[in-house]
């Protein structure tokens, strides 16, 4: 891609049964640039014997990992995530242990999705969870980067702008099937996200749909988007997020990831080489 870096996500794999060496093989098979890890529980998905497998894969094959994310789901978050004073000093102590595995890894980036906040969820109560998620990681010089999802406290790209302007060093992970499924445009989101936008997730999904995480191209042409993303001067990662569709049997994950990639370089071939305008070229000789 041009600035950014192409990466998979170990979850495309998790329906597959593929353990990490089978992920980076998948990942150095399809030219991907870095392998995203799921976090649910630093001490489980980032325990030290995990840590250092995956970084003698990272080694081996030259693919790094590129991003740590944490997610925040009901089932692990019952009274809620950021919105709960309950949970609120738990989930910055968990924040705070997933950041500390991304400075070891000289990552500059952590995402946070909070799955469990619901859409009635106070925002005071949300935003004091942020800030105080925000506060326990900034020792570690690591940001911040929130997931928005339909359906959550924190819905549309307009929440998550909300949400960064009332908790200063936090900024926003654009998933962009919970946008297309919110009925948001891509290329008019990046433009208004700008230089708060730190992560993105890539996956296709009818409106309405959001757990869809189709492949690239299923349903929607991305190439405006990438277009969006150069204009803006994007060069963080981009993972693809193709969860749903590998666990519906769409596809494998390994197939899923492909196929994203080869939708965003023709996207990418498109732009470089636009079609003749009309009355040129071979238009010009048919009309001959």
């Amino acid at each position: 891609m041009s600035g950014w870096r192409l990466c998979d996500a170990d979850w495309n794999h998790w329906p597959d049964g593929l353990d990490d060496a089978g992920v980076w093989s998948a990942a150095t098979a399809n030219g991907f640039d870095g392998v995203e890890l799921g976090v649910y529980r630093a001490a489980e998905e980032l325990a030290a014997e995990r840590v250092s497998r995956v970084l003698a894969l990272a080694s081996a094959t030259g693919v790094p990992v590129a991003m740590l994310l944490l997610s925040l789901p009901v089932a692990r978050w019952p009274t809620g995530a950021l919105s709960s004073p309950q949970a609120a000093g738990a989930v910055a102590d968990e924040s705070r242990a997933v950041a500390e595995v991304a400075a070891r890894l000289a990552l500059d980036t952590i995402g946070l999705w909070p799955g469990a906040d619901p859409v009635a969820a106070s925002r005071d109560d949300v935003v004091a969870g942020a800030r105080r998620v925000v506060g326990a990681v900034a020792p570690t010089g690591v940001r911040v980067a929130l997931e928005y999802k339909p359906g959550t406290a924190v819905a549309t790209a307009t929440d998550a702008l909300a949400l960064s302007d009332a908790v200063p060093g936090l900024g926003v992970l654009l998933d962009t099937g919970h946008a297309l499924a919110g009925g948001e445009d891509l290329p008019e989101v990046v433009a208004r996200l700008g230089r708060r936008l730190w992560h993105l997730h890539l996956g296709d999904a009818a409106e309405g749909s959001a757990d869809d995480d189709l492949p690239l191209g299923r349903l929607h042409d991305f190439g405006a988007f990438t277009a969006a993303l150069d204009a803006a001067g994007y060069c963080g990662a981009a993972s693809l997020d193709l969860y749903g569709a590998v666990g519906a049997g769409v596809a494998t994950g390994a197939e899923a990831a492909a196929e994203s990639r080869a939708h965003l370089l023709a996207c990418r071939r498109s732009a470089r080489f636009p079609p003749p305008p009309a009355g040129t070229g071979d238009d010009a000789g048919a009309a001959r």
